[in-house]
Parts: structure tokens; sequence; C-alpha cells
């Protein structure tokens, strides 16, 4: 029975991947966030955006895809009276990515939708660095983004996507204290083989 079903599995994993569509893509950007406090006035501030990202594409038109992205991200925001808020956070954000068109169309627009999970690596306040105690470790949050892909050559598309990001958890402890950005960005998406169909 064990035999079986090891074999099963087996079987089915190589099913997957034999129909499954790998490609890699790298892009950056910049994004504009302003962080929202209770009761105290906050600007926007510029920072920069860089993800990594590995795609299954799936469908028999290559329309929908999992996008799994490791981020750079970096947040500043101005708290009036006080001074800037800046974070550099690292994280992980998997999205769920519909395309339009076939998948042998050579320009194609496309929309993304997932969860981010990301750390804060510190928090600086008017340039001076919080106690870990003063801020979360872990930011919970949502990445909604629009955009396009241009096949150039067999193996290669550029890429670019606007879209807004917000937490769902507080960056600063015991405060409401939740992100939110606009973001562009633009990159390369690379396939492992030419996998249009």
């Amino acid at each position: 029975m064990m035999k079986k079903t090891v074999f099963f599995v087996l079987f089915l994993v190589i099913s997957l991947t034999s129909y499954g569509q790998y490609r890699w893509e790298v892009s950056a950007g910049g994004t504009f966030s302003k962080l929202n406090l209770d009761n105290v006035e906050t600007t926007g501030g510029a920072g920069f955006f860089v993800n990594a990202g590995y795609g299954y594409v799936m469908g028999v038109r290559a329309r929908t895809s999992i996008v799994f992205s490791l981020d750079l991200l970096q947040r500043n925001s101005e708290i009036e009276g006080v001074g800037d808020a800046e974070t550099l956070q690292v994280g992980f954000n998997p999205k769920f990515r519909y395309l339009t068109g076939d998948g042998k169309d050579r320009f194609r627009g496309f929309i993304n939708v997932g969860p981010s999970f990301r750390v804060n690596t510190n928090f600086k306040v008017a340039g001076i660095e919080l106690e870990d105690e003063a801020y979360e470790k872990l930011i919970i949050g949502g990445v909604y983004g629009v955009g396009f892909s241009q096949m150039v050559g067999e193996m290669f598309d550029i890429m670019a996507e606007v879209g807004v990001m917000n937490d769902f958890v507080d960056n600063l402890t015991d405060a409401n204290s939740k992100f939110f950005d606009v973001y562009a960005r633009v990159g390369v998406r690379f396939r492992i083989y030419d996998a249009r169909r």
C-alpha cells in the first residue's frame, strides 16, 4: 500500500510539472507611502521597491498563474511636527495573476492580487532608530496591481505594473499605524523555455 501511495504521489508531481510553465521575473520601481496615524497629520514620502519572483503558469491558454515573490521595500512618510518615519522591509508575496489574451499573444495585460508577509528590519522616526519593542516585526498586508507585458524574442517579456499596497496590521506597537502605498515598477520576465501556448 505504501509503495502504491508513493508511486501515485510521484506520478502526480511529474504530471503537474510536465504541464506547468515556469517563469522568473525581476522588477524594481518606486513607492509613494503614507503612514496613517490617529489624530496626527502625515504626508506621503517616496521610497523604492525591488521584487524577484517565480511564476507557475496554469491553464491551457496560460491565462492564470501564481507568482511567488521576494520583496525589498523602503517606505517613508512624514509625521507633521516630528519628522520622517521610515522603514526597510523584506518579505514574501504570493500573488494570483490573471492575464488577458492567449498564450501566444506578444502583448498581454494582467492583474495581480495577493497577501504580503513582510518583516520590519528597522524603523526610524526623525532619523532615530526605534527600539525593537517599539515596532512590530511581522507586517501582513495586501498587494493589488495591474500591468502589461510585451514579448521580446522567444524567451523574454518586458513588464510594467502599477498598483497599491495596504497593511492589515499596525507597524508601531500600541498605535494605529498602517501604511498605504502606491507603487510603479518595471522589469523583465524570463521563461526557462518558450512556454507560450
